[in-house]
């Protein structure tokens, strides 16, 4: 994990906590109302374009990498944002939290998404500002987690062309939400794909995954957790740049995340009865290894001791100058030996 570098530093200090790559940040603009839209998109080249408020249009601006400081101090004065609300969106140790500013409202969240071939959960921070007709996201890659919502904009999909920017925000955050149903559904498949591995056969589960598996679900409820709070404080906001119909919407949001956390529960609850049951079953094979084993010595002890009898050097042994003592003796090993096995099974012991 990341150390975070802003320790000890000035309150509203813009320091990116994440690990600087060589890509540079892209800029992404889009401008919507019911009747049309206009989209643009750009490599920052050490400028942002900030175009004058139009009352009859939504403005989005989509910043995608957080390592530019230089940029986001830009942003900070051409849009007169708290510095905070930078401060925490480039801190992609920030849990998420909801913050309603005089004149707007910040919300910092993680986006997760469910890595098939390395079977891990990957967390990317993502943080919203919106104003009076406007809303900036920031993402921490610069993959576009919000293309699908793009889409529906240009589209004219849905009541979002018709609404504020409150309610661009709400749906941004209801689909990384939604999102981590698919990503709990992925984990869940593993789980009972674990589950079916030692019931079937728990010589060939690898610890590691159920390790993988606990990992991965602590990470999903860690980054919802603390959402469910800022959630609900969305919902029970006040303000005039937010819709009361909005809020209706925003509630169904912290539904879910309740029914998140609740499913993140269950899922690590079965976990840990799947890691007792792991335990349990390799402890049996291990006892059925040793019944065997224990079962064998008990067998070979009185033909041990008959062996060693005849074998001791006294010169008057009567049954050494038998004629048939060696097949004897042979023989009432082998039947000593069966007489055990027979005790063995009718006492049901292996």
């Amino acid at each position: 994990m990341a150390k975070k570098r802003n320790i000890g530093s000035i309150p509203g200090t813009i320091v990116y906590t994440g690990n600087v790559t060589g890509t540079q940040v892209s800029i992404n603009y889009l401008e919507y109302n019911q009747n049309g839209y206009r989209a643009e998109s750009a490599l920052n080249n050490g400028e942002i374009t900030i175009y004058p408020p139009i009352d009859e249009y939504i403005q989005w601006y989509d910043i995608r990498g957080l390592h530019d400081n230089d940029l986001m101090q830009k942003i900070v004065s051409s849009f007169k944002i708290h510095p905070l609300v930078i401060e925490d969106a480039v801190d992609i140790h920030q849990r998420p939290t909801y913050v309603e500013y005089l004149d707007g409202h910040f919300i910092s969240l993680k986006s997760l998404e469910f890595n098939s071939e390395k079977s891990t959960v990957e967390k990317e921070t993502v943080s919203i500002y919106f104003g009076n007709k406007f809303i900036i996201t920031f993402q921490e890659n610069e993959d576009d987690i919000f293309k699908v919502i793009r889409e529906r904009i240009i589209n004219k999909k849905g009541r979002v062309v018709a609404k504020g920017a409150d309610y661009l925000a709400y749906i941004i955050v209801d689909y990384i939400v939604d999102n981590y149903f698919s990503v709990l559904d992925a984990v869940e498949e593993q789980v009972e794909e674990l589950e079916e591995s030692i019931s079937l056969q728990s010589d060939d589960v690898d610890k590691l995954s159920i390790y993988k598996l606990k990992k991965n679900i602590l990470k999903i409820r860690k980054s919802i957790a603390p959402l469910r709070e800022a959630v609900n404080l969305f919902s029970r906001s006040d303000s005039k740049l937010i819709d009361s119909k909005t809020l209706t919407f925003i509630k169904d949001v912290y539904d879910h995340t309740i029914q998140i956390i609740d499913n993140a529960d269950s899922l690590r609850d079965i976990l840990s009865g799947l890691q007792d049951l792991y335990i349990s079953e390799v402890s049996l094979q291990m006892n059925k290894v040793m019944q065997v084993l224990t079962i064998i010595t008990a067998i070979f002890v009185p033909l041990s001791f008959l062996a060693g009898l005849y074998g001791m050097n006294f010169v008057n042994i009567p049954e050494l100058r038998a004629q048939n003592g060696y097949y004897i003796l042979i023989g009432i090993m082998v039947l000593i030996a069966l007489s055990m096995i027979y005790f063995f099974k009718s006492r049901k012991w292996f």
